[in-house]
């Protein structure tokens, strides 16, 4: 295995395991991926930037929203990081959206996610749940 292939293996293990902890809803999992920990939410132009502020989000993220659940359905590779293609659904709503992620490393860390997504489709998505809980 070339180094390069073993760096790209542990990224990709790292990613894994942060998606799990998203899903799990496990705060200190997906803070523990981190080696300084980033989002930066494109659609929103929001930027979280550290330990406090990422916390906050995730929190506010999991109060706001319906019970997500995200799925790596494929990985990229590139020399800074791993742009992952992620499909979240919420089971019992019609809430169905790929969207894409980078994973940006400094070497084995984790030092950022940045999320790209269609607002609008999740805008109507997360309004036809509404309906679901009259």
């Amino acid at each position: 295995m070339s180094a390069d292939t073993g760096l790209q293996r542990r990224r990709e293990e790292l990613v894994l395991r942060h998606v799990a902890g998203e899903n799990d809803r496990d705060l200190e999992a997906i803070m523990a991926t981190f080696t300084h920990p980033r989002y930066e939410i494109i659609p929103a132009s929001t930027v979280f930037d550290g330990d406090s502020a990422v916390r906050q989000m995730i929190l506010a993220q999991w109060r706001d929203l319906p019970r997500m659940h995200y799925t790596a359905e494929t990985i990229f590779h590139s020399p800074d990081g791993l742009v992952v293609e992620t499909r979240t659904t919420c089971p019992g709503t019609p809430i169905d959206m790929l969207s894409m992620n980078l994973f940006g490393f400094a070497g084995d860390g984790l030092i950022l996610e940045r999320c790209y997504f269609d607002r609008m489709l999740f805008a109507a998505e997360l309004e036809s749940t509404r309906g679901l809980h009259k």
